[in-house]
């Protein structure tokens, strides 16, 4: 079975668009969405609607958390507190009630000895980071009790593969806001592609690559030029050349 993750879309449409003209190309048995749709990007409610077509698993992501619960929101930084309101006003009920439908974490089995977890940031919270750098006592505590020989999850926008105690950890990066990783205090940059991973296993055997899109980011500007989400220029600043 050919499974592809795609993650972090933050209301991207245009990011989320190339990535799925590509994975039609590389003939995937099945997309998983490991959440942040909607939030902080131009065009969350059209984002929305493209997942709606493609009726695929979903996990709730942290920005879905905010979405559903504003209040949540109220001691971020002053941008991405005004992003994510905006955000919110742009989508409707039915779009609400979508968000609410989102899984905490998904298992499944892509082959009878290999069993897949999916989660947001880890097993335990949609609000912890796994990176490279990431303590193995504290992916303990994240793991502690599972058994499945791959776990996928988003959240940090930084792609990686990294083992730990025989388990493959899978990060597919981001769609929408792909993020360098971070330094300590450097200030946040996104990077200039798309990026997904496809999981592919056969009769035991387990394969992961990590795919980066080249995007163009003058399109991209314009179109989140039109579309009303606030103080614009900060946020198509914070894009690495």
């Amino acid at each position: 079975m050919r499974c592809a993750f795609i993650s972090d879309i933050h209301g991207n449409l245009y990011a989320l668009e190339l990535t799925l003209a590509d994975l039609q190309l590389a003939q995937v048995d099945q997309i998983v969405c490991l959440g942040d749709v909607a939030s902080l990007g131009p065009q969350p409610r059209e984002v929305i609607a493209r997942l709606k077509e493609l009726q695929i698993p979903i996990i709730m992501g942290n920005h879905e958390t905010y979405l559903l619960n504003p209040q949540l929101t109220e001691k971020h930084h002053p941008w991405v507190r005004a992003a994510e309101l905006w955000c919110l006003s742009q989508l409707t009920v039915d779009d609400l009630n979508f968000l609410r439908s989102f899984q905490p974490s998904l298992s499944f089995t892509l082959d009878p000895g290999t069993t897949l977890l999916c989660y947001h940031g880890s097993p335990c919270s949609n609000e912890e980071f796994i990176f490279p750098t990431t303590p193995s006592e504290t992916l303990d505590e994240y793991f502690v009790g599972q058994s499945a020989q791959a776990l996928v999850g988003g959240h940090t926008h930084v792609q990686m593969t990294r083992q730990h105690r025989g388990m493959l950890l899978i990060n597919p990066g981001s769609v929408g806001m792909p993020c360098e990783f971070p330094k300590p205090g450097q200030d946040q940059h996104y990077l200039r592609w798309a990026e997904y991973a496809i999981v592919d296993v056969s009769d035991g055997r387990l394969a992961t690559t990590l795919h980066r899109l080249p995007i163009d980011f003058e399109y991209m500007a314009r179109t989140t030029r039109a579309s009303g989400l606030p103080d614009v220029e900060f946020w198509l600043s914070t894009w690495s050349v």
